[in-house]
């Protein structure tokens, strides 16, 4: 019997670091096309202008945010 609950213990620690890794991965890509969109003005200020969206300015955290927060990647 304990054999079978530390296979069954196991496999689905397996599984939950599974799906763990999955959403890191999706979570890096949606990052990284955020970071893609950002652009940087002469006086040195960071922008996004999504197609479709609206102007903003802010810092590289705060427009990766805001790119994922609102579904523009």
């Amino acid at each position: 019997m304990t054999d079978d609950t530390e296979r069954f213990l196991d496999a689905r620690q397996k599984r939950r670091m599974a799906a763990e890794d999955r959403f890191l991965s999706r979570i890096e890509k949606r990052e990284a096309a955020a970071e893609a969109m950002i652009g940087e003005l002469n006086s040195g200020k960071l922008y996004v202008y999504p197609v479709g969206g609206k102007y903003r300015e802010g810092t590289r955290a705060e427009l990766i945010a805001f790119l994922i927060r609102n579904n523009y990647v």
